[in-house]
C-alpha cells in the first residue's frame, strides 16, 4: 500500500469517526433515554454538522495522487471543527449524565422550552440548551459573551468559532454553577431566552422601530440610553411574560446594590445593562400592564419614559413573531399564578405541588422562597426540601417521551444542505484569517 492509499483510508476512518459519534447520540435521544427532550435538538444538530462531514468527504473523493498528501492537514482541520463545534454542545449535553445534575437541568431545559416554544413554533430554531457556568450571572451565548476555543493554527478563532455557532439552530444558556442547589433563581432564564427570540427572529430592529415615536422627543443623550439598553429591555419584558411576578423578584434580589450605588448608577456612563432602578421600574410597568399591580421604584431623569417604553414594546407588533403583539405571543396568566400562589402555600407545609405547569413550578419557587427562604435550606440526611419536591414534580410532568411526543414537531428544514452551505462559511473565515495573518 502506498503512502496515498494509507493517507487516504485514514482519513476516511477519521470521517467516519465523526458519523458513528452522531449516530450514538443520536440514540441517546430515544424514548426513556437521558437525552430524550433534546431529540429534536441532537437530530438538528448533527444533520447540519453532517452536511459539513459530507462536503469534506466529497473533496476527499475528488483528491488523487500528492493532492490527498497537500490537502490531508487542511483535510483533519475542517473534521477537527466538526468536533469542536459539535463538543460545544456535546460538552453540555454530557452534564445530563451525571445524576445529581439532572434534575435541575431537566426542569430549567423544560422552563426554557417552554417560554420559547410559543415565539418559535414551526420555526427555523430549536429551544435553548441550558448549561452551567462559571459566570456569575445567567447569559446567552452571542460573539460578545466570554468564551474560547483552542488556538489552533489555520482553524477558527474565538470570534469566528462563536459566529459559526449563531449559524447553529441551538440558542444556549448559561447559568452560574451555584444556582444547581438554588432553584428560586430558575426564573430569571425568562430573561435570556427573550435575548435568544429577539436573536433568532431579527427583533432588533423592530424594536427600535416601535419605541422611536417614544424616545424621539427626548434630549439626545437619554435616547441614545435608551437604544443601547433596548435588547435588555426587551429581554426583562419577556422575562415578566415568561415568569410573572415570580420573575420581578428574582430579577431584583440579582440585581440589589445599596442605595448610594443606585444613585450613582442613574447618573453614571452608559452601559449595556440598564441601572438596576429603571430595570426595576420596567418589570414593575410590565407587571401592572399584565394585571399585576407593582410598586414602582423611582428612576430619575427616565421616570417619565417608563410607561409609553414599556406599552410601545407590549403591543408591538413584530413581524418576526407574526405580527402579533409580545403580550400576545407569550403571557403569564392570572390563573398561573394562582396556581404557582398555591403551590408555593403547598411548598411551606413539605406538600408536593399539584400542577404539572412547569413554568408555574419555577415561579413558586421563586414565592415560597420569598415567603419562607428557610425551606431551600440543604435538608438532614434522608430528608427533602422545597426544591427536591418541585424538581420531583416537574421530572413527573416531564415523563419519558420525547418533545415530539408531545406533539412538538421540527420544522420543515433541510440542515444537511445547511450544513453544506455552514461548509464554505467555515472555509472561508479561516482562508481569510489565514491571509490576513500572512500580509
Amino acid at each position: 500500500m502506498t503512502t496515498v492509499e494509507r493517507k487516504i483510508a485514514e482519513l476516511r476512518h477519521k470521517l467516519a469517526g465523526i458519523d458513528a459519534d452522531f449516530a450514538r447520540w443520536r440514540a441517546e435521544t430515544d424514548p426513556g433515554r437521558v437525552l430524550r427532550k433534546h431529540r429534536t435538538q441532537v437530530v438538528r444538530l448533527t444533520d447540519r454538522l453532517g452536511g459539513v462531514v459530507e462536503r469534506i468527504g466529497a473533496e476527499l473523493d475528488a483528491a488523487a495522487g500528492d493532492d490527498v498528501l497537500r490537502e490531508c492537514r487542511r483535510l483533519q482541520l475542517r473534521m477537527l471543527e466538526v468536533h469542536r463545534l459539535w463538543d460545544f454542545y456535546r460538552s453540555k449535553l454530557n452534564l445530563r449524565y451525571v445524576e445529581w445534575y439532572r434534575p435541575f437541568l431537566t426542569a430549567v431545559d423544560e422552563f426554557a422550552w417552554r417560554c420559547y416554544e410559543p415565539a418559535a413554533a414551526g420555526r427555523d430554531r430549536e429551544a435553548p440548551l441550558v448549561h452551567l457556568s462559571g459566570e456569575f450571572s445567567p447569559f446567552t451565548h452571542l460573539r460578545e459573551t466570554p468564551f474560547a476555543v483552542e488556538d489552533v493554527p489555520d482553524a477558527l478563532d474565538t470570534a469566528d468559532f462563536l459566529g459559526v455557532v449563531t449559524r447553529l439552530p441551538i440558542p444556549v444558556i448559561g447559568l452560574p454553577w451555584y444556582q444547581l442547589v438554588h432553584l428560586p433563581d430558575a426564573v430569571v432564564v425568562g430573561h435570556e431566552v427573550g435575548h435568544a427570540v429577539d436573536r433568532d427572529f431579527g427583533l432588533l430592529g423592530t424594536v427600535r422601530a416601535l419605541t422611536r415615536p417614544v424616545s424621539r422627543t427626548m434630549p439626545e443623550a437619554r435616547r441614545d440610553a435608551w437604544d443601547t439598553w433596548l435588547p435588555e429591555v426587551f429581554a426583562d419584558l419577556y422575562g415578566v411574560l415568561a415568569g410573572g411576578p415570580a420573575f420581578a423578584s428574582a430579577l431584583a434580589d440579582l440585581l440589589v446594590v445599596d442605595d448610594t450605588r443606585a444613585a450613582a448608577e442613574l447618573d453614571g456612563p452608559v452601559l449595556v445593562h440598564p441601572p438596576a432602578a429603571v430595570r426595576l421600574a420596567v418589570t414593575a410597568q410590565a407587571l401592572a400592564e399584565t394585571g399585576f399591580p407593582a410598586a414602582r421604584p423611582a428612576c430619575g431623569p427616565f421616570e417619565d419614559d417608563i410607561a409609553p417604553m414599556v406599552e410601545a414594546l407590549l403591543d408591538g407588533p413584530y413581524p418576526g413573531l407574526g405580527d402579533r403583539p409580545l403580550r400576545e405571543v407569550i403571557a403569564f396568566t392570572a390563573a398561573q399564578q394562582r396556581n404557582a400562589g398555591t403551590a408555593a402555600d403547598g411548598l411551606a407545609d413539605h406538600q408536593r405541588p399539584e400542577t404539572s405547569d412547569v413554568r408555574c413550578l419555577i415561579a413558586a419557587a421563586r414565592l415560597a422562597f420569598d415567603r419562607e427562604p428557610a425551606l431551600f435550606a440543604p435538608p438532614p440526611p434522608g430528608r427533602v426540601n422545597a426544591q427536591d419536591l418541585i424538581l420531583d414534580k416537574v421530572a413527573k410532568a416531564v415523563g419519558d417521551g420525547s418533545r415530539a411526543d408531545d406533539g412538538e414537531a421540527g420544522p420543515a428544514v433541510d440542515d444537511r444542505a445547511a450544513g453544506a452551505e455552514l461548509y464554505d462559511l467555515i472555509d472561508s473565515m479561516i482562508r481569510e484569517a489565514h491571509h490576513d495573518h500572512h500580509d
